[in-house]
């Protein structure tokens, strides 16, 4: 009796590459780290050491090593390529920050913001992170002159306004974080939702900036809000408002378990990313890679045990 050639999907799931394993079977949910963590490091080393830890998903960082490896001056080829290469190293792309420093409030940032748009679309990365105008002149004391904020606002809603168009061309979500100002807290995010509706404009939770930013942890409206949440960047905080110190996740101000237990409730499926472990020292960037991997296993050790449990109960 002569055997079929034709292989189950079983095997040839596991004759692809590594990416491949993405669709054998859906996560329950979806802990990653934003690539900036690394973004010193080479892009194969610094994807490497993710991968190592237990991460499947990353944030796009734009430069490795000072290489760009997401950046919209890519050809298309470039970008397929380079998306090959990042899923050969065995982790998936799931969100960026591309909407920090592509604000639509003028006519070369509305730009810069459909340019993101469509590299995110490119790497198939379903949710592009941004937040509103910055409220201060000088943060945290001096708050810019209301009638000047509030053209600010309204020249920020016109360009907002245009970009979640072409995100539903691209079918990416904007998603918007807590970062002062039209975003400062859930009550102000689900102000903004409510503004334009439909399913391009989302929520990014970040509650280690509402404890920065506004000195509020944790926030009595996260249960209202959360319908409309869509990704989560994991930041911890210890200390009052402004005061700059980032923990590992579990040894600040958050409670992480009773803001999962929340979204997860309200049928939160999104992209989780830890974007910073850098405690006092002032920024990732000063932290040697050792350290940040060191701090990304603590991390993994106490993230990955609480929602296993909270994702399955």
């Amino acid at each position: 009796m002569i055997r079929s050639a034709r292989m189950t999907r079983r095997q040839l799931l596991s004759a692809l590459p590594a990416a491949a394993a993405f669709a054998q079977s859906p996560a329950r949910y979806q802990l990653g780290v934003m690539a900036t963590v690394f973004a010193a490091l080479p892009l194969d080393d610094a994807l490497t050491r993710i991968r190592k830890i237990g991460y499947r998903y990353i944030s796009m960082s734009r430069q490795h090593a000072g290489q760009p490896v997401f950046d919209p001056a890519m050809t298309k080829p470039q970008r397929q390529a380079m998306l090959r290469r990042i899923r050969d190293l065995g982790v998936q792309p799931f969100m960026s920050l591309g909407g920090f420093g592509a604000e639509p409030t003028t006519a070369e940032g509305l730009a810069r913001c459909l340019a993101q748009l469509d590299l995110c679309a490119d790497f198939e990365i379903p949710v592009m992170v941004g937040a509103g105008p910055w409220y201060f002149t000088k943060f945290p004391t001096q708050p810019k002159r209301d009638r000047d904020w509030q053209q600010e606002v309204s020249r920020f809603y016109a360009g907002l306004e245009k970009a979640i168009r072409h995100a539903e061309s691209a079918r990416v979500v904007i998603a918007l974080k807590p970062h002062t100002g039209i975003t400062a807290r859930a009550k102000d995010c689900l102000d903004v939702v409510k503004r334009f509706g439909g399913p391009h404009l989302k929520i990014a939770w970040d509650a280690g900036n509402i404890s920065f930013y506004e000195g509020i942890y944790p926030d009595p409206d996260l249960a209202d809000l959360a319908p409309h949440i869509n990704s989560v960047c994991i930041k911890d905080h210890k200390g009052g408002r402004a005061v700059a110190d980032f923990p590992v996740p579990g040894q600040g101000n958050i409670d992480h378990e009773a803001m999962f237990r929340t979204l997860l409730a309200a049928g939160f499926r999104g992209p989780m990313g830890i974007e910073r472990v850098d405690g006092p020292d002032g920024g990732m960037n000063k932290v040697a890679p050792a350290v940040v991997e060191e701090r990304l296993i603590a991390a993994y050790k106490y993230l990955t045990p609480l929602l296993d449990r909270l994702a399955a109960a």
